[in-house]
């Protein structure tokens, strides 16, 4: 048991140490190109990683090519980045050795008292000497740990300084975690113009709140308080006759994800953890909390994801990922982004319905909700509906409602119950009746009818519906929003039919003694009626012949008849009442013709037939009783 605690406090230190010593970034916007030289060993591979988290051991930062002048100091850099695994070695510290090469590597010496991760060199003349670094991991004996090597790095020495013109500031990240136990590092690079020049080259950063920068290497280093924003890094090369040339480069500060997300109500948003990543994680959980309720919505390997379509009640939802990665020895080690808010802009567009339907109180037989068809001087009428935005968050706060009315009518107006005042003008043969301050600030559902009294005495068809005109709270016109139509048919409350006349054509010696229909001018109906009467009793039709066919002078010999269209013989007509058609009690009374397979014939005999115009007279008859 004691041995198993002792070895957890030792993997804690040194997991504490070792995170400390390996930063990640790097110092070049790109490292750079290997020189021909041959070192005192190989070059190693760089790490590979994200978040501080390496999956092998390595340099992480590589010494720079530098320029300089005799006897004029300058420093050569490293850091070093070591694996899951490695970190876990009890006590572990890197051991470093520089070399240099003064024969274009031909031959390495070790530089005396140089085990550190920085060399600061003095030339004393000019010329080029080569360095390189190299470094094991290790606790006690070196025995098993292999050794890993830096680029080789030239030092040019010339014989006067050379003043820089110009200066390019660059960041292998541009992005740096707040939220990580140990302060995630990046390194700034400079590149002067010329590339030679010999200047001093020192950083400055705009917050240190934010993150520091080692004013001699470029070293930033990220807060490990959550603070998160933007921190300028500005670099600043001074010559050697005190003139400068600067540069600056951002880089973000923060928790992983994007502080806030604000979308449109209906659309989709998008979390992307932010910063580079050498290796793709082993395994991504992203989380959605809200009303203190935490649910994975998703698992994989993505380092972003997209919401499906938000509605309102996504607003003020958070979410963060939890990023896993993987070493080579398959232990994990977990990074949890900071919450992102989502905060959904609701849809203002109103989604307003207008109802709206009719009905003749007095009497609403053979009506129907968007029509009354036999509308009486007198009936009340009665408009009722409903005026509905189902958009909570409507921008319509104001609304009007128009209606057309017959003229001087004086209806009764309700909104939700309470009378409203209204106004009216004229418009054509009718009025429009307008009613205004229909609030749909809080309320966005109010009721409405309109009641009035018909003063029609003739008979009239007009078509009505209720519209309403919205605004937003600034008074800007938003639209108009319409009930369906509604047909109102007035009458007079009376029978009316009108007789068409009927022609025979002419009569020739081939149709003497033939029967020949007539045919009826207008819609072709020998008697057209309109019953517009509320009670309808019990109606016959009766027809007679008033005197025979003539021409002023002469009778002609001709038999009228009337045929009822029922498959039975037709009727002889004389000047006496003879009854063609009998309608029921609460039936309307039809009209009379061809549309209803009735009609008129005439056979003209053939003795005594002279040529002319002659014409005779019907007399229709309605009688009506109980």
């Amino acid at each position: 048991m004691m041995g198993k605690w002792w070895l957890r406090v030792l993997v804690g230190l040194l997991t504490l140490f070792a995170v400390t010593v390996g930063v990640q970034g790097n110092r070049h916007s790109e490292v750079q190109a290997a020189t021909e030289i041959s070192g005192k060993g190989s070059p190693s591979g760089a790490p590979l990683g994200m978040f501080g988290l390496y999956l092998n051991t390595g340099f992480n930062l590589q010494p720079d090519d530098r320029y300089t002048w005799v006897k004029r100091s300058v420093m050569l850099t490293t850091a070093t980045a070591h694996s899951m695994v490695d970190i876990l070695i009890p006590f572990a510290t890197d051991h470093f050795q520089w070399y240099q090469s003064t024969n274009e590597g031909k031959t390495w010496q070790g530089v005396d008292g140089a085990k550190k991760a920085d060399l600061t060199v003095t030339p004393t003349q000019v010329g080029t000497v080569y360095y390189q670094q190299s470094f094991q991991y290790y606790f006690g004996t070196p025995l098993f740990s292999p050794t890993y090597y830096s680029r080789v790095a030239a030092l040019t020495t010339f014989p006067e300084p050379i003043p820089a013109t110009g200066l390019k500031v660059t960041s292998k990240q541009s992005y740096l975690y707040n939220n990580q136990d140990n302060a995630m590092v990046t390194y700034v690079h400079g590149v002067p113009t010329p590339a030679n020049a010999t200047g001093a080259l020192t950083w400055t950063s705009s917050d240190d709140q934010l993150a520091t920068v080692n004013e001699a290497t470029g070293e930033v280093k990220a807060n490990t308080s959550g603070q998160s924003g933007t921190v300028i890094i500005t670099g600043t090369m001074t010559n050697d006759d005190g003139s400068t040339v600067t540069d600056q480069v951002p880089i973000t500060i923060g928790g992983g994800l994007a502080a806030e997300q604000r979308v449109a109500e209906g659309q989709t948003a998008t979390f992307s953890v932010q910063g580079s990543f050498a290796e793709t994680p082993s395994a991504v959980a992203w989380h959605r909390v809200i009303d203190g309720k935490n649910t994975v919505v998703a698992r994989g390997n993505k380092l972003s994801y997209t919401t499906p379509a938000t509605s309102m009640t996504d607003d003020q939802a958070q979410y963060y990922a939890v990023v896993t990665i993987k070493s080579p020895d398959g232990s994990t080690q977990d990074m949890t982004t900071n919450r992102s808010k989502l905060t959904v802009v609701p849809d203002m567009t109103p989604r307003m319905t207008v109802t709206n339907q009719v009905e003749d109180v007095t009497d609403n037989a053979d009506n129907t909700a968007s029509e009354l068809t036999n509308i009486l001087n007198g009936d009340t009428c009665k408009v009722t509906g409903r005026f509905k935005d189902e958009n909570a968050y409507s921008k319509l706060t104001d609304g009007e409602f128009l209606i057309t009315l017959p003229t001087d009518v004086q209806p009764t107006i309700d909104v939700d119950g309470q009378e409203a005042q209204y106004g009216k003008y004229a418009s054509g043969d009718s009025m429009k009746v307008l009613v205004t301050g229909v609030d749909f600030s809080k309320i966005k559902t109010h009721t409405f009818s309109v009641t009035f009294k018909s003063n029609q005495t003739v008979n009239r068809t007009m078509t009505t519906r209720v519209d309403l005109s919205g605004e937003d709270a600034q008074h800007n016109k938003i639209g108009t929003y319409s009930g369906s139509p509604l047909t109102l048919r007035f009458t007079d409350g009376k029978l009316h039919a009108a007789a068409n006349d009927v022609s025979f054509g002419e009569i020739t010696t081939t149709n003497l003694g033939l029967e020949i229909p007539g045919t009826a001018t207008g819609d072709g109906d020998l008697l057209d009626v309109i019953d517009n009467r509320r009670h309808k009793v019990a109606t016959t039709i009766d027809l007679r012949q008033e005197a025979p066919f003539s021409d002023g002078q002469t009778t002609l010999a001709a038999e009228l008849s009337y045929d009822g269209g029922l498959g039975q013989s037709p009727l002889s007509l004389t000047n006496a009442d003879q009854t063609v058609a009998s309608v029921a009690s609460g039936m309307p009374v039809p009209s009379i013709g061809v549309s209803h397979g009735e009609n008129l014939r005439v056979k003209v005999a053939m003795v005594d037939f002279l040529p002319g115009k002659y014409t005779s007279k019907l007399d229709w008859t309605f009688v009506t009783g109980p």
